[in-house]
């Protein structure tokens, strides 16, 4: 028959209890079959059901959890225990064992043989590894909220409805006792609904058969549910990602200050009547003096358009002697700082 070892952590004395009962309530209060008096522990905790050779542990929504091998429980879900198994309750700490046991020796060895807490450790790390990187499905609202299920290798399909037969049994009066089915094939993982009363969707869209993505949200009935996959990237919602802002094309005429670009410049205004009034005006005699005054006349009746830059000669010549022979001077400290480098580069 199976045991219970339960040992509060930092005492050295425990007690065993032999589930004979077919439900064990465990918690605060007096009526609990195992009581644990501790303010982390609520009033109904947790319970151990027995179905034929097995024994199942159930959170009853604690506040603090309940936790098997490491791993917290999720409320109102079943869980297989098997000989070894450690439950933890707030500072206590609950081995399951079958009949026949010397429980000094097994208190003894959780205590000391550090080889063995370690093994245990590097196993509560790969399961959760292993969770990481598995498909999912979980509850997100309803009495099951919260309620998961990882789709292991071994799990090839599993039926969720309202039967407690189902593998994954979900109680509500919306859910339909077989209402849908998910299955794993070569392309994926799909959904198919089993001809279900209100229906199976996918995205807000009803379905008969579906295959799933990463983050679909499945609606059976009123209650929806989340579907992970880790191993799949959805590149779906990529479409919908709106591009950054890009920089509006400038238009010079929308620039504030710029100016229009000038008229055609001089040699339209030499063809037209300017140019001619210009050199009609003219009253020297034909020559080298009298054509260089009309062109003198047709440059001042010509548009500036590119100013002709004058050399800052009188920049130049405002330097004093001394201010050049400070230049001069600077100029051969340079000189002669380089040639000191480069002696002592070579040497």
């Amino acid at each position: 028959m199976p045991e219970l070892i339960i040992q509060e952590r930092g005492r050295a004395e425990s007690f065993v209890h032999t589930c004979a009962e077919e439900v064990i309530s465990i918690g605060r209060q007096d009526s609990s079959t195992i009581q644990l008096r501790s303010k982390g522990v609520s009033r109904e905790h947790a319970k151990i059901l027995s179905e034929g050779e097995n024994s199942f542990i159930v959170d009853l929504k604690s506040g603090n959890g309940t936790f098997l091998n490491g791993m917290r429980l999720n409320p109102d879900e079943k869980n297989l225990l098997r000989p070894g198994d450690l439950i933890t309750i707030d500072t206590y700490d609950i081995r399951f064992h079958t009949g026949g046991v010397d429980h000094a020796s097994i208190v003894q060895e959780e205590i000391t043989d550090s080889d063995i807490l370690e093994v245990k450790l590097l196993k509560k790390v790969l399961t959760a590894l292993d969770k990481e990187t598995v498909p999912s499905l979980e509850v997100l609202n309803g009495s099951a909220e919260g309620k998961k299920l990882f789709l292991t290798d071994e799990m090839a399909e599993f039926v969720i409805g309202r039967d407690p037969d189902c593998s994954f049994p979900i109680n509500e009066y919306v859910i339909s006792r077989r209402h849908a089915q998910i299955i794993k094939r070569w392309g994926g993982i799909a959904i198919r609904d089993l001809e279900s009363k209100n229906g199976s969707f996918v995205n807000n869209r009803r379905v008969v058969e579906e295959y799933l993505h990463d983050g679909d949200r499945i609606a059976l009935g009123t209650i929806v549910c989340l579907f992970r996959n880790p191993q799949e990237i959805n590149l779906a919602h990529l479409e919908d990602i709106t591009p950054k802002a890009r920089p509006a094309p400038v238009v010079p005429q929308e620039i504030p200050g710029l100016e229009e670009e000038p008229a055609p410049p001089a040699q339209e205004t030499m063809e037209g009547e300017g140019a001619e009034g210009a050199f009609e005006e003219s009253t020297g005699e034909p020559g080298e003096e009298g054509a260089l005054d009309q062109w003198e006349q047709v440059e001042q009746a010509m548009p500036q358009i590119y100013p002709t830059p004058q050399p800052h000669i009188e920049a130049i010549k405002r330097l004093t002697p001394i201010e050049i022979g400070m230049i001069g001077l600077g100029g051969l400290v340079l000189i002669f700082a380089l040639i000191t480098i480069l002696n002592l580069l070579t040497s």
